[in-house]
Formats: structure tokens, C-alpha cells, sequence
């Protein structure tokens, strides 16, 4: 081989090697779910990627000066960058879906308007309780979900449940530790990178399709990917990342966003980096609560109160008050990559 053909092929495998040599993933012309109900004997009990598992696990050992110090490690390393751009925000099925029919039936997801974002870094992984554990065992502050049926829930690998409050002081932290502008997503960041910048995706997954079994949970599969039975969550990071790279947006658990809930808020979204109403009772969680099989889309939103009420918790029987379904994932509020 003469030297110009070797040159030509270095300067492609550089540039395979640095996208990845992944192909790019477009949503599906119409979205496909399969059956949720399969045979349990067919049901994988799938594990945490290993470097994952022993990332986490090492946030729980040594003094705090040394488990700080491998968190700060650890969420530069998991941040995505997500390059800025334009997209039609809200249920964009009544526009371009084939049936002609809303994804949602949240009249809040509507109607679709056009947003402009400035580029941003994103969590890979929702934040799990072995992250939030150095949080709080270094500012002193009390652990999350401590109450009898949040000890029967919580593990290091699954996602942290927590009020609205206690998940924006968690980011923040990460800003004095990481010398970063860490903070929650706003509403319009978290459904932009849900939607790989902006694509009509409609769910999450790594396909745009829901492939139960495969990309999400199937129905009674979450006994097989946790490891103790009755719990709720299971580890993040168990199935493919959606084709921005991000994990488990489509489901185990909610997310806090940093707006304020409005239920007209889209009709007066500005256009560009809109963050929600100035003012308000209740923010904003995007994703899917708890349990197996039901998957919202990626438009889909939900008002929640700071305070956990009796009233707000009727869904979840006789389990106390408390926020083991909402969680979060950091963002970082620069236009320029983090790493």
C-alpha cells in the first residue's frame, strides 16, 4: 500500500474513532410498541455494566475527602455535550405524526412551539443514592428517603427519590466541588435531549420504538433487574441509552426540571432558552414515575408540589409521604463541552 492510501485511511479511522463510528438514528417514520406481557421465562435479568457498578460501589468506601473526590471525577466524566439548536417543543403528533392523532393526552404538552436552546452538557445516568449519599454525608445534611419505606426502597445502583429543593441543592454542590455551573435541566433542555436534540422522537429509547424486554422494562420484568424483590427502581444504566447516549429517560423514575409549572406556559414560551414561568406552586418532572410497562412519551409533563402532601401520594396506596419518585440528572450551563 503507497503511503497516501495509508494517510487516507488514518485520517478515517481518526474521525470513526472520534464520532464513535456510530450511525446516526432518526425516529421512526411510525413508532412501533411492542407487547408488553412476555413469557417470564423468556425475561433477562440484566446487570449494570461493570465499570458502572464499581464506580458506584467506590463512592461508598474511604474518607469523605476521597469519595468527594471520585464524585467529581465521576459527573464531569458522565456529562454529554449537547449542541444547541432549534426544535418544535410540545405533542407534535396532531402536526406530524401519520395518523394525524396527539402522542399525549396532556393538554399542558400543547401546543407546539418553536424553541431555540443554547448548547449545554447533560447527566448520562439519572443521579443514583450513591451519589447523593457523599452529598449529604459531606455537607452533613440528612440522607434521602430515611423513612422506613425508603430504606426498604433505596440501594446505591438505583436511582435517588427527592423533593424538588434537596435535588436543586444537590446540583449546585456539584458547581462548588467541580468549579462547573451545574444545575437542574429546564423543561426545555430535559425534552431536547429526551428527543436527541430536538427529533420527533416520541419515546425515549434507542430506537424510537418500544421494544419491551429489550430497551425499556416488560411487564413484571422489574423483579428480574432489581436485586431485592418489592422494589420500585432498578439501576440505572441497565438498557441501551437513547441515541444522544442518555439512560433511562423513558423511565424508572421522574425527573426534576427547574420551571415552574404553568399549565399554559406553552402558550407564552419565549423562543429562546425559555426557563419557565417567573413564578409559581409547583414545578415540573418529566419521565415516568414508578412500576413496569407504561411508558409516557417524550412531550409528556407533570406538576409536582415542592412539599410532599397526603393527597399527592393517593397513587401510591399506603406508602407514606415521600419522593421515591422523583429524582434527577444534572446539567451544566455552558455553550462550550465541560471535558
Amino acid at each position: 500500500m503507497s503511503p497516501l492510501p495509508k494517510l487516507q485511511l488514518a485520517a478515517i479511522l481518526c474521525c470513526l474513532f472520534k464520532s464513535g463510528g456510530a450511525t446516526p438514528v432518526n425516529p421512526p417514520k411510525v413508532p412501533q410498541m411492542s407487547k408488553q406481557y412476555i413469557d417470564e421465562s423468556k425475561l433477562v435479568a440484566l446487570k449494570q455494566p461493570a465499570a458502572l457498578a464499581t464506580e458506584l460501589e467506590a463512592l461508598g468506601k474511604g474518607p469523605i475527602e476521597e469519595r468527594v473526590e471520585r464524585l467529581r471525577k465521576k459527573v464531569v466524566a458522565d456529562l454529554v455535550f449537547v449542541k444547541g439548536g432549534t426544535f418544535m417543543m410540545g405533542d407534535f403528533g396532531p402536526l406530524w405524526s401519520p395518523e394525524k392523532l396527539p402522542y399525549s393526552v396532556d393538554p399542558t404538552s400543547k401546543p407546539v412551539h418553536e424553541v431555540k436552546l443554547s448548547s449545554f452538557s447533560i447527566a448520562k445516568y439519572k443521579t443514583t443514592y450513591a451519589e447523593f449519599d457523599v452529598y449529604t454525608d459531606a455537607t452533613g445534611t440528612e440522607r434521602a428517603a430515611t423513612d422506613p419505606y425508603g430504606m426498604e426502597q433505596r440501594y446505591p445502583a438505583a436511582p435517588a427519590g427527592v423533593q424538588w429543593q434537596r435535588a436543586k441543592d444537590y446540583c449546585q454542590w456539584l458547581e462548588k466541588i467541580t468549579k462547573l455551573p451545574f444545575d437542574l435541566p429546564t423543561e426545555a433542555q430535559w425534552e431536547y435531549a429526551a428527543r436527541s436534540r430536538g427529533k420527533f422522537f416520541v419515546w425515549a429509547t434507542d430506537n424510537g420504538n418500544i421494544d419491551y424486554g429489550r430497551n425499556v422494562p416488560a411487564a413484571g420484568h422489574i423483579s428480574f433487574l432489581t436485586p431485592f424483590t418489592g422494589l420500585r427502581h432498578y439501576p440505572v444504566g441497565l438498557f441501551p441509552p437513547n441515541p444522544l447516549g442518555l439512560h433511562d429517560m423513558a423511565h424508572d423514575g421522574e425527573e426534576w426540571v427547574n420551571d415552574w409549572f404553568d399549565k399554559d406556559y406553552y402558550t407564552y414560551s419565549p423562543k429562546i432558552d425559555p426557563k419557565g414561568p417567573v413564578e409559581g406552586v409547583r414545578k415540573v418532572a418529566r419521565g415516568w414515575p414508578v412500576g413496569d410497562s407504561i411508558l409516557p412519551n417524550t412531550m409528556y409533563r407533570r406538576s409536582r408540589p415542592l412539599v410532599a402532601l397526603p393527597e399527592e401520594m393517593k397513587d401510591f396506596g399506603t406508602a407514606p409521604p415521600n419522593y421515591q419518585s422523583q429524582g434527577l440528572r444534572c446539567t451544566v450551563q455552558q455553550s462550550t463541552p465541560a471535558r
